[in-house]
């Protein structure tokens, strides 16, 4: 199975971007042509837009490259938040998965997978990824594979 959020992603990212330009154009248009005398319009239009920043940092998207046609799985993620840089791959032999946990966390916003690797000094587990960006049939598609690959 392959699943490749790449379109999304690149949506999310821009959509975040043209946010913070069109908040920056209105506020210098309100400023420049007075839209409110005690500035009324320009904080309200700064708390949404706090409020959708850390709703998104608390969503926490990633983009997601998930593969099990070859004899491994591989895991490739990569956080779409700003200042959040960095390519990160999981990489698993199917005969050493283990298994795998669903993880909620930051007020139910964040839906996470942590994945179980069987080693020689006993199961080592891998830092959860957020699969918030997924749709519900991929992330489905995906609990499914891991179910039939997981041996406990």
């Amino acid at each position: 199975m392959l699943i490749n959020n790449k379109e999304l992603a690149t949506r999310i990212r821009l959509g975040f971007m043209l946010a913070i330009f069109v908040y920056l154009v209105l506020i210098v248009l309100a400023i420049i042509l007075h839209w409110s005398e005690k500035h009324y319009f320009e904080l309200g239009l700064t708390a949404v837009l706090l409020l959708g920043i850390v709703w998104f940092l608390l969503c926490g998207s990633n983009y997601i490259y998930f593969n099990t046609e070859g004899s491994k799985i591989v895991l490739r993620y990569m956080p779409l938040q700003p200042f959040m840089a960095g390519h990160h791959a999981i990489e698993i032999p199917k005969s050493k998965f283990v298994q795998y946990k669903i993880k909620k966390s930051k007020l139910g916003l964040r839906t996470s997978i942590v994945l179980y690797q069987k080693t020689d000094k006993g199961i080592s587990k891998y830092p959860p990824v957020s699969i918030n960006s997924l749709k519900k049939s991929e992330k489905r598609d995906i609990l499914d594979t891991l179910d039939k690959l997981s041996t406990r």
